[in-house]
């Protein structure tokens, strides 16, 4: 089941619909002008995604290994985005510009 999400989220984060995979590094950011979505893998090994309002930079605050992978945690506005429980798997997560 899990690789069955891992491809998914692969073929959407692709450039097939017209849209860019923005996968920022660990103390990189990504800015939100307009607004955009997020999608990836949570801890618990579920697809997630959300919608991203048009505000400040999103970070990657930190990466940590839980389990068998590796998981990124976000900040906006020095604050844990979108709160401190959320964390994806750094090899699908995703951010989409608008």
């Amino acid at each position: 089941m899990r690789s069955l999400v891992v491809f998914v989220l692969t073929i959407l984060s692709s450039n097939a619909f017209g849209q860019t995979c923005l996968r920022p590094e660990w103390g990189k950011c990504v800015s939100f002008p307009n607004g955009g979505s997020h999608s990836g893998v949570s801890i618990q090994g579920m697809p997630v995604q959300m919608e991203i309002t048009p505000g400040p930079d999103i970070c990657v605050s930190n990466q940590e290994e839980i389990g068998s992978g590796t998981y990124a945690r976000f900040e906006r506005n020095k604050t844990p985005w979108p709160d401190k429980e959320w964390g994806v798997n750094v090899d699908n997560y995703c951010f989409y510009q608008k």
